[in-house]
């Protein structure tokens, strides 16, 4: 994000927050995942981005989601007497719903976004192999301004003096996703509404212009041997006057239970991360980002940390994903 303090506040470029832990939670960038398994899923995340640089952003983050009518959800305590397995061809449920919520904080500098929102999802079967779900989220925003952080040339310049100035505004965001057992394919736009920001302080009337981001994404899940999965896939970025921007990342996972693999941002980093199953109903993921971009003499990278909960079936704590 750049912003410029003249009499009028101009907000350029990515507006919203960088994941890099995507592929374990696509209901970050696309509402319409909302309830897509058969158990309840919470994450919780937190991301420092390019350490050592002064005023780096910081993320955290909390979402979760659920189904609502899939006759296959339904919270059972894990058994300590069962094997590690999965089931390659999962039968697909009936259509039905999912609900979801999230909480986001963002800060770069001087500059915080704090979001709620809520979510909702329908999800319907194709055929016996594909399903087609389309969600919304809608929430309210608020951005915080500390222009006590912010350095000035003039010393003596009336801002110094304004200290934090908020304004709340309303968010909407929509997807689609198209899916199987093997194969994944999503559109969404964040921000929607596109609102201006207003905000008031002594005789300055700072303002900014909130525009929508687009997401587009596919992978495709391979079977290597009947413990391991390699999934490619593609996302690509596209902020309202802005270059579009893509990610590729490769992943490996074994059984459910154990997931790593790589990525690279278009132009910007290098990802590695690593994720397991922990306890049965506890996950823990962690990415390092390898700066390649102008930056990378000024920091040590970035880093992910993103702690995970599911609750499900019986079945669900031996085979916890039936996609990807």
């Amino acid at each position: 994000m750049v912003i410029s303090c003249l009499p009028i506040c101009l907000v350029e470029a990515q507006q919203l927050p960088h994941y890099s832990q995507y592929l374990q939670n696509n209901f970050l960038i696309n509402p319409a995942i909302a309830g897509i398994e058969s158990y309840a899923d919470a994450k919780m995340s937190y991301r420092q981005q390019w350490v050592g640089l002064d005023d780096a952003p910081r993320t955290l983050y909390l979402t979760a989601h659920l189904p609502i009518g899939n006759p296959d959800f339904e919270v059972a305590p894990a058994s300590p007497r069962f094997s590690y397995g999965r089931r390659r061809e999962p039968v697909l449920p009936d259509a039905h719903g999912g609900a979801g919520i999230s909480l986001i904080r963002d800060q770069t500098g001087p500059w915080t976004r704090f979001s709620l929102s809520a979510s909702g999802a329908y999800h319907y079967p194709l055929n016996d192999y594909w399903q087609l779900s389309a969600g919304i989220a809608a929430g309210v925003t608020q951005h915080t301004l500390d222009f006590d952080r912010i350095r000035l040339a003039n010393p003596q310049d009336p801002v110094v003096s304004a200290g934090k100035v908020n304004t709340f505004r309303p968010d909407l965001h929509a997807g689609l996703w198209i899916y199987s057992s093997e194969f994944f394919a999503g559109f969404s736009v964040q921000q929607l509404l596109g609102t201006k920001l207003k905000f008031r302080s002594s005789s300055y009337d700072w303002q900014g212009q909130l525009v929508p981001h687009f997401f587009l994404t596919a992978g495709y899940r391979l079977p290597i041997t009947d413990e391991w999965d390699f999934t490619p896939s593609v996302l690509l970025k596209k902020a309202t006057n802005a270059p579009m921007s893509w990610d590729l990342n490769l992943k490996f996972s074994y059984l459910n239970q154990l997931w790593f693999g790589m990525a690279y941002r278009q132009r910007d980093a290098f990802l590695g991360w690593v994720g397991t199953r922990v306890a049965q109903k506890f996950t823990v993921s962690y990415t390092y980002e390898y700066v390649l971009s102008s930056l990378q003499s000024r920091t040590q990278g970035s880093h992910e940390i993103t702690l995970g909960l599911t609750l499900g079936s019986s079945d669900h704590y031996s085979s916890p994903r039936s996609f990807w």
